[in-house]
């Protein structure tokens, strides 16, 4: 039998395991949320790849006119000679940008690491003198990477600010880097699955800070000599300006892409060389000066492509920093308190709609993640990967709480079979268990229609036959008795020694209940005349029956000892008298008014009008002929 004790306690647990998964799913969207300069682990790195998809979609094809490439590309091996090319000509290059196209600022996207020919670094020296040539060195982050190449330069006084540790380092030569003011580095670092998303903006070697090349790169151009200044996770690179940039602790931060790699416009070095390509394109931009060459280029995976080159990297840099400082606005940061106010609502929503239905909650959740996800997609606003922790804590706690209501409706199905299968049919239970409600256990009331069978002379066959006879008969007789009522779909109250007790119209809802009632009985006393027609005259059977209709209350009526299902009210005694009354004028069959206002159609006479024990008032009752 079912124990009311233990649902109520699977309750509480189910209860307790909502808040736990409420916890560990807000614990985890806090986790995502917080800002960080690397990758995160398996299976989270999914995060990273989503934020890709949504990186390109905001992506925007309008041509950036402040940044220009010049690509040492194969034609240009093809008309100037195989790499590396002499100091001389790579001088040439420079000035020719310098001088006849007058650039505002040359960024050269490679290293020296030794010297050449001598008046080709003279002219290259010169230019980085004058700050009018931003150059490049690289680190290394990884403690096999310890090498120490050439000499750095352009050190920034330790501060407390966020900066990736380095183990070694490739320079310039010495010459070179002497003379060189504005030096950047260019090191790259890509994720476990190979895409550079992150880049390091401040290496932290021997003491001292290394800045990356793109900022090195802008505030060379615009006079910017003065230390850096930081704070609450921000380098202002700029000195009273706005453009400031969000860094993890480690010096880590998010590569803004914002344009896609067609909207940059890219020159051949050797159409600079001989002066083909249009002035008017160069003059007065930032420039930056690298190779896509076979055996040359500086090629990574980003969310641009597979081979992104590395100059781009630092071109969608500039293009972030000047929308800046041309708009004067700050950074502006999906925080984490925009990520957890999401995170709360979608929380709260589904908390207050537990009550109503699984759709409701699920399209609350839905619709907060959609808009959250559509508000990403456009808003102008600088998004991480981190900005998906919502949808992360959605996917989980769905998870979670499916699995929950699963188990809870299995643990339910279960209780309703052990609560009903010794009553009811197996289609009233395959009905009940499809609607899995705990609240058909749960007393109420309803109106039924009852009918008791009663065994005649019972009590003289037992004094006659040996126990093990007696056992039989009484199984037997009682089993013509069950199969009618299962055949018309009833609920088999109990067995009362040589009587029966069963009711229509619970725990399933059954509009014809009386009908039913009434069909089992003739469906009883047909089979009792069929058992009658081969038995002995001693084992004969003869039964009486009463039906009776009425609101009872219904419902689980036991102690904690033993729960049994079963109907109490009016109706119950009525039909019992009812039965009384058939034994004790050999009747076989006795209907109640109620009943029979209620047959569609209706094989009955009028047996009279009666005044039962108990009642008062006298009630009509029907016979079957």
């Amino acid at each position: 039998m079912i124990n009311f004790k233990s649902i109520l306690q699977k309750i509480h647990l189910i209860w307790l395991g909502r808040i736990l998964f409420f916890v560990l799913s807000t614990f985890l969207v806090i986790w995502v949320a917080m800002p960080r300069g690397h990758a995160y682990p398996f299976p989270f790195d999914l995060l990273d790849r989503l934020h890709d998809q949504l990186i390109k979609q905001r992506l925007i094809s309008i041509s950036e006119q402040r940044i220009v490439l010049v690509d040492i590309d194969e034609a240009s091996l093809a008309q100037y000679g195989r790499w590396p090319w002499s100091r001389q000509q790579m001088a040439q290059l420079l000035k020719q940008l310098n001088q006849h196209y007058q650039v505002a600022h040359i960024g050269l996207d490679m290293i020296f690491p030794e010297n050449g020919d001598l008046l080709g670094d003279q002219q290259i020296a010169q230019l980085a003198a004058a700050r009018q040539l931003t150059l490049a060195q690289t680190f290394g982050f990884d403690r096999s990477q310890s090498m120490q190449v050439g000499q750095l330069s352009a050190a920034m006084p330790w501060a407390d600010i966020p900066a990736t540790p380095a183990f070694g380092f490739l320079a310039n030569y010495s010459g070179l880097a002497a003379q060189a003011p504005c030096v950047g580095h260019i090191a790259i670092t890509a994720d476990p699955d190979g895409v550079v998303r992150r880049q390091s903006m401040l290496v932290q070697y021997g003491g001292k800070l290394y800045p990356a090349f793109a900022p090195v790169l802008l505030r060379c151009w615009l006079g910017q000599q003065g230390p850096l200044q930081a704070g609450g996770g921000k380098i202002e690179w700029l000195e009273g300006l706005s453009g400031q940039q969000i860094v993890a602790r480690d010096g880590m931060a998010a590569i803004s892409f914002l344009r896609k790699a067609e909207a940059y416009i890219a020159i051949s070095a050797s159409e600079i060389m001989t002066g083909k390509a249009p002035v008017a394109v160069l003059r007065n931009r930032l420039v930056i000066v690298g190779s896509s060459a076979l055996g040359l280029g500086d090629y990574v995976a980003t969310v641009l492509g597979g081979r992104t080159p590395g100059m781009l990297l630092h071109a969608q840099w500039l293009s972030k920093a000047l929308d800046q400082l041309e708009q004067n606005q700050p950074v502006l940061v999906i925080g984490f308190s925009n990520i957890m106010t999401v995170w709360v609502a979608l929380l709260l929503g589904v908390i207050f709609l537990h009550g109503r239905s699984n759709a409701l909650r699920l399209s609350w959740g839905f619709a907060v993640l959609m808009a959250w996800l559509l508000w990403l997609g456009y808003t102008g606003q600088e998004v991480g990967a981190n900005a998906l922790a919502p949808l992360l804590g959605g996917v989980v706690l769905l998870i979670l709480e499916g699995g929950l209501e699963w188990w809870y409706a299995q643990q339910g199905r279960r209780q309703l079979y052990l609560a009903f299968h010794q009553y009811v049919p197996p289609a009233i239970i395959d009905q009940l268990i499809g609607h899995n409600s705990q609240s058909i256990m749960l007393p109420h009331r309803v109106e039924i229609t009852c009918l008791f069978a009663d065994l005649q002379g019972y009590t003289g066959i037992a004094e006659r036959l040996p126990p093990e006879e007696l056992a039989h008969y009484t199984r037997h007789a009682l089993m013509l008795l069950t199969q009618a009522v299962l055949d018309q779909q009833g609920t088999l109250d109990k067995y009362m020694g040589d009587a029966l007790f069963a009711f229509w119209g619970a725990p399933a809802a059954q509009s014809d209940h009386a009908s039913r009632a009434l069909n089992a009985a003739i469906a009883m006393q047909q089979a009792v005349d069929q058992h009658n027609q081969g038995a002995a005259p001693d084992k004969q059977i003869k039964i009486h029956i009463g039906i009776q209709t009425g609101f009872v209350v219904v419902g689980d009526m036991g102690t904690p000892f033993r729960s049994t299902y079963t109907a109490i009210g009016d109706a119950v005694n009525v039909c019992a008298r009812l039965q009384n009354l058939a034994s004790l004028h050999n009747e076989k069959i006795l209907v109640g008014e109620d009943t029979e206002r209620q047959l569609s159609y209706s094989p009955l006479q009028l047996y009279g009008t009666v005044s039962l024990k108990g009642r008062r008032g006298v009630q009509q009752v029907y016979r079957l002929p």
